[in-house]
């Protein structure tokens, strides 16, 4: 295994960027289809049905993940049997994959929160325990998902790498690994911060919904292109 080989991250948020363009112009259809979804889920998400519609919405992206996935590491792709799998499997075990690294880092933010907890104790929680505490809290759950992340994009090849498999193809990577996604959803989090300053509260969530397929292609791309990377420089794994 070589532990030596760093992802370079700068070229590698580059390289996801020109991905992401690539697959956005070759599914014009399906991109405007997840536009056109996000507003109506956007338009709605104050309702009654507003929970409803963003867990249909969410679960919905999974073929855009694995289509984003495919496109990178397969090359030019289809919403297809080749990309989705034959029936259901291949969308399932990726959804329950995202449960399984959501559920582990969730957890393990319960460490940060207990430890200080019992160090400072309640009557002392201030403003400034409050953002070291939120700090922690982001810092484990990025590292925690970080690696077990690559077992995502071997979904779409059909034979998916192990858990172990994946925390050792990202040993020495970490920081690249948690920085990807985060400065990822940086200009996300700005933009809709600025959106919910200048709008109503219905048109930002329409613009959050909007931007979630773009952050999904983004990220999912990165994935790729880092676990690319990391099984040319591992093919043993």
């Amino acid at each position: 295994m070589d532990k030596s080989y760093k992802i370079p991250l700068l070229a590698s948020l580059k390289w996801s960027f020109q991905w992401a363009v690539a697959v956005v112009l070759r599914h014009q259809k399906t991109t405007a289809a997840y536009v056109a979804a996000g507003v109506v889920a956007g338009l709605l998400a104050s309702s009654g049905l507003g929970g409803l519609l963003l867990l249909v919405y969410s679960l919905a992206s999974i073929p855009l993940a694995l289509l984003t996935h495919a496109e990178v590491l397969r090359g030019p792709s289809a919403l297809d049997a080749q990309t989705l799998g034959q029936g259901p499997g291949r969308m399932v075990g990726y959804l329950i994959d995202t449960i399984l690294i959501g559920l582990a880092a969730g957890l393990s933010a319960l460490v940060p929160i207990f430890v200080i907890a019992m160090l400072s104790g309640p009557a002392s929680m201030g403003s400034g325990v409050d953002l070291v505490l939120a700090f922690l809290v982001v810092t484990v759950v990025a590292v925690v998902a970080s690696r077990p992340a690559l077992r995502l994009p071997s979904r779409v090849l059909g034979d998916p790498i192990s858990w172990s498999q994946a925390w050792r193809l990202g040993q020495g990577n970490t920081l690249a690994l948690v920085l990807g996604p985060f400065l990822i959803s940086v200009p996300v989090l700005i933009v809709e911060q600025i959106v919910q300053l200048l709008v109503p509260e219905t048109l930002s969530d329409v613009v959050s919904m909007v931007l979630l397929p773009a952050q999904i292609v983004l990220t999912c791309a990165f994935l790729s292109v880092a676990y690319g990377q990391l099984r040319r420089a591992n093919p043993e794994l």
